[in-house]
This record gives C-alpha cells, sequence and structure tokens, in this order.
C-alpha cells in the first residue's frame, strides 16, 4: 500500500531574495515504531536583487516529525519524494511544498467487536465444558472407588481359612427385597446369611455377601 503526506513550510531569509537561482530538496528521514523523524535539507542559490550579478548559498534543515496509525505495519515502509515545488512569498520567504510518499505500509486486520465477544464466548464454553466433564468424570472415578471399598470392606470380616464355603456372591439389596425371598432365592439359611451380614442394617442398595458351598 501506498501513501502520501503533504507537507508545507515556510522559509524566512534574513535577506531579500528577488530570484531562487538553483533548489535542491535531500532528506534523511527514518520509520521507527510507527513514528516517521528526521530532516528535509534545502539548499541551493539565490539573488538578492534583480540587478544582482553574484549569487547568495542557503541551506536549511527543517524537522519533521509525524505518528502513524498503528493499524498500519511499517516493517518494510520506503520513504521517499514523490513531489516538491517552491514559491517566494514576499521579499524574503520561501515556501517549500512537499509530498512525502510511502510505500510498502501493510494495514493489520482489524478484529471487530461481535469477533472479540463471540471469541471469548467460544472459550467460556469450551472452559465449562472442560470443567464439567472433568468434574463428571472425577465424580464417577470416586463413585467407583467408593463402591470398591464397600465391596472390599465387606469382606474384610469374612474368615478365609474357613472351609466351609468357597465361593462367595454379592446381592445387591432392592425395593422388592426382603430376607426371606433371598434365602429362598440363593438356597441358604438365615444363620449363614447373620455369619457375614447385618441384617438388622440392611437397605436398599446394600451389599449382602451370600456364602455358597458348591
Amino acid at each position: 500500500m501506498k501513501k502520501n503526506i503533504p507537507f508545507c513550510k515556510d522559509i524566512d531569509f534574513n535577506t531579500n531574495v528577488y530570484e531562487i537561482s538553483s533548489i535542491s530538496l535531500e532528506h534523511n528521514l527514518k520509520i521507527k515504531e510507527n513514528e516517521i523523524n528526521g530532516e528535509f535539507i534545502i539548499s541551493g542559490d539565490y539573488k538578492e536583487t534583480e540587478f544582482s550579478f553574484n549569487t547568495e548559498p542557503f541551506i536549511y534543515n527543517i524537522p519533521f516529525n509525524i505518528d502513524l496509525d498503528i493499524k498500519y505495519n511499517t516493517d518494510n515502509v520506503k520513504v521517499d519524494i514523490d513531489d516538491f515545488n517552491y514559491e517566494l512569498l514576499g521579499e524574503n520567504t520561501l515556501r517549500i511544498n512537499v509530498v512525502l510518499k510511502l510505500d510498502g505500509l501493510v494495514e493489520i486486520e482489524e478484529i471487530k467487536e461481535d469477533n472479540i465477544i463471540d471469541y471469548i464466548d467460544l472459550l467460556e464454553d469450551d472452559t465449562k465444558e472442560n470443567e464439567d466433564r472433568n468434574s463428571l468424570e472425577e465424580k464417577e472415578e470416586k463413585e467407583t472407588v467408593s463402591e470398591n471399598k464397600e465391596v472390599t470392606s465387606i469382606f474384610n470380616n469374612l474368615d478365609l481359612n474357613d472351609d466351609g464355603y468357597v465361593t462367595y456372591h454379592v446381592h445387591i439389596f432392592r425395593e422388592e427385597d426382603n430376607v426371606d425371598n433371598i434365602i429362598k432365592l440363593y438356597n441358604i439359611s438365615k444363620d449363614d446369611l447373620l455369619k457375614y451380614n447385618d441384617l438388622e442394617g440392611i437397605r436398599i442398595g446394600s451389599k449382602i455377601i451370600i456364602p455358597s458351598n458348591e
């Protein structure tokens, strides 16, 4: 992208200026961090009066400073003079008009506010989804550990040296269950159940150890 920057400056001479015999324009401008700094260097010769045979030299350094919009990337920008002209004002004022050319400007794409809001909402949704997933996994893990601990704990009271029974079943007590139908279901006596279970503390969801001599 190219961009032109106009610049105008009046230079006051200490003597009369009738005619500009020669004139040139140079510069030492540089761009740093979206700021153009440096000087225009105007030099040449002039006549003081119409009848002057000799010319007088002149040179002026004119400071130049301007900030560019931060929406531009200026890493590869070249600064040059696109146009230059001058005119005499009154008896001792020289007006110069310079058009500065910037070549290689790159406009940084702006992120619209709506897009930023959508992006933030998306991040929040992802974060919430991850939190919910982690919470669910953590809950499932705790339930699994708790269940394993409970199953392990009900076997802690077993006498592993008892040769009378070699197999044990675990029955989960449901709403329709009672001690009598469990006895019938597994063909076991109430006394055998009492050896391994606290039947008075049974509630829905309790795990009952069923010994078997099969």
